[in-house]
């Protein structure tokens, strides 16, 4: 199959799996609603109009966000797989691959949007500016791609959408406490720091928050661990996908 064939393939995919999800009030309203809900929560803690809301909790917000976003949106393979989607879309006929490259985009799509509403929202009530807004999508985009592949991964090991949920939350929710999202990392007791080392949301949030301080030197490490939990999740999604599809 021609690679430009492949990729509108992959396009399309994407793309109709975006409009299903948007089709669906209330997987939009959830998708969004839950980080508002905790940026209000936990906003409680800081002065409204302090440094920490502008500099800890913002950043965090949004990471999580595209978290949530990425993940959510690649629940839909659990549901292709049980219904037989994806043996009737190879039967079109559709490569393999065109099937995970679009899985892939449609989920690393709909975090980055998520990330950008929250960062709007955010900006508005809590009047934060980013100085560099390039290198902000760059964080989300790299972040969305690495939650992409956890999902990717989880979706593929489930054998049913309540599984993937259960096991989705039972690692989004520890990654959303010691990821640094409310807490920062060093300031919780040993070893929960070295936890959160292991979690890209860690490093998508200290990115985020280093962009507003301006600290180059930290950014281009946490894009460098965001880049290889991107190829190493994505990457072991995609061979886990590529057996089930090839039974």
């Amino acid at each position: 199959m021609k690679p430009l064939t492949s990729l509108m393939h992959s396009v399309w995919i994407a793309e109709n799996d975006l409009r299903q999800s948007f089709k669906s009030v209330r997987h939009v309203v959830w998708s969004l609603l839950f980080p508002i809900f905790m940026l209000f929560t936990f906003g409680f803690r800081y002065d409204s109009t302090g440094s920490d809301v502008q500099s800890v909790l913002i950043p965090g917000i949004v990471a999580m966000t595209a978290m949530f976003g990425s993940t959510n949106e690649t629940m839909s393979i659990v549901w292709d797989k049980s219904l037989g989607v994806f043996d009737r879309i190879l039967a079109a006929p559709v490569s393999s691959t065109s099937i995970i490259v679009g899985k892939t985009l449609a989920g690393a799509v709909m975090g980055v949007i998520s990330a950008i509403v929250l960062l709007i929202i955010g900006s508005t009530l809590f009047s934060v500016s980013f100085t560099n807004i390039s290198a902000v999508l760059l964080i989300i985009l790299l972040a969305s791609f690495s939650f992409t592949g956890i999902g990717t991964i989880i979706s593929g090991l489930a054998s049913e959408p309540r599984e993937a949920m259960m096991l989705s939350n039972l690692l989004r929710f520890p990654m959303m406490f010691f990821g640094g999202v409310f807490f920062l990392p060093e300031r919780m007791p040993t070893p929960l720091p070295y936890v959160a080392k292991t979690m890209p949301l860690t490093y998508a949030t200290e990115a985020l928050r280093a962009v507003q301080t301006g600290n180059i030197s930290i950014i281009f490490v946490d894009a460098m661990v965001l880049l290889v939990y991107t190829v190493g999740t994505m990457l072991l999604g995609s061979q886990i996908l590529m057996k089930i599809m090839t039974r």
